[in-house]
């Protein structure tokens, strides 16, 4: 038997989970293929890419239509008729359709891994979403990122045996210990890429107000995007303010040891992960639009969010829950012992488990 994996592009947090469950499958005598792309220019900007080289990088033509990038890639040569072939549930990645009609023919067998519908709809092309909605159901096996992406393919009419939670993860981080250390009590930290959905302006906004309230308050700004010369032009007259830039590893780790909290207003993915790991709550609010990953969080527990006044998430009443959180020892101490207890519940060993468990158990 023969898994083929079709990923769009590698980001530095994913390759553990390739590694992994390549390890498992082999060790079940099945053949492990990982074909990926070149990321587009916009991507590339927002995340450290990766290329494994025990993988296969495919030439790769991209598209630009109505701002968004979309992708041909030279994937079919690689497939070979019964492979299981898993594909991210992308509608930018056109070879999705090509693996689709192959199914449909009985030459391959087919499963997708991902959300289970776009949670950033506003940035989807409606034909796209249509298209993708149409294609969902038509498939021999769901990969979903989380719970909150099981329900939306029950509430799209999914059946519920062909659906693995995975549990969307990041690999154990070595330099987790340094969140036992005391923070810096009033500093904090967004990690992320800088782009429209997450909400930047309020960041800024909200922050100035906090550090009129806190004489001591600073806000690192850690990530790169196209929203990077508007953080850079806040902090030209904003003291408090600390843009680092794409950071990685040791750099980035020992300054999100060294904060109390992760402010993170607008869309809020994988963080969460390393919320759990450095023991360091994430702050974020209901304005937006949020990954899947939105369900590992647990508001007053190992999380705060923001709902706002009379359901409207303002400046004001965002600095208003960073202000409650930076205000109690006790609230803070609580909420870092309920992050450590969920780091314990989503590992990337179980999320490579999950995944194996249901291709060997499926055929």
């Amino acid at each position: 038997m023969r898994v083929v994996f079709v990923q769009i592009f590698v980001p530095h947090y994913r390759l553990p989970f390739f590694e992994r469950i390549r390890d498992l499958l082999t060790r079940q005598g099945i053949e492990f293929i990982l074909l990926y792309c070149e990321p587009d220019p916009y991507e590339n900007s927002k995340v450290q890419m990766v290329y494994p080289d025990w993988g296969i990088r495919v030439n790769t033509r991209h598209f630009k239509l109505s701002g968004r990038y979309l992708y041909w890639a030279s994937v079919m040569q690689h497939i070979k008729q019964g492979d299981l072939v898993v594909v991210e549930h992308a509608a930018k990645l056109l070879n999705n359709y090509a693996i689709f009609l192959a199914r449909q023919l009985g030459w391959l067998k087919m499963g997708y891994f991902g959300h289970g519908q776009n949670f950033q709809a506003t940035t989807e092309l409606r034909l796209s979403a249509l298209v993708k909605k149409l294609m969902l159901r038509r498939t021999d096996h769901w990969f979903a990122y989380t719970e909150v992406s099981r329900q939306s393919l029950l509430r799209q009419s999914v059946d519920d045996a062909v659906i693995t939670v995975v549990n969307n993860t990041l690999a154990p981080s070595e330099n987790a210990v340094l969140g036992k250390r005391e923070p810096e009590p009033y500093s904090c930290i967004y990690i992320g890429g800088l782009y429209s959905l997450k909400l930047l302006p309020l960041l800024i906004e909200s922050s100035a107000l906090l550090a009129a309230q806190f004489p001591d308050f600073k806000l690192y700004v850690v990530g790169d995007g196209p929203e990077k010369t508007f953080i850079d032009s806040c902090a030209m007259s904003k003291p408090w303010l600390c843009v680092q830039g794409a950071l990685y590893s040791d750099a980035r780790d020992e300054l999100l040891a060294r904060c109390n909290a992760i402010l993170m207003p607008g869309l809020v993915g994988l963080i969460t992960i390393d919320s759990f790991q450095f023991e360091r709550p994430i702050i974020t609010s209901d304005a937006g639009e949020h990954s899947p990953e939105i369900a590992y969080l647990e508001d007053g527990k190992n999380c705060l969010i923001d709902h706002g006044i009379n359901g409207k998430v303002t400046a004001e009443s965002y600095a208003n829950t960073v202000s409650q959180y930076l205000g109690s020892s006790e609230l803070q101490r609580n909420m870092r012992d309920n992050c450590r207890k969920s780091a314990q519940t989503y590992s990337i060993d179980r999320m490579a488990e999950s995944f194996v468990n249901a291709i060997v158990n499926n055929g």
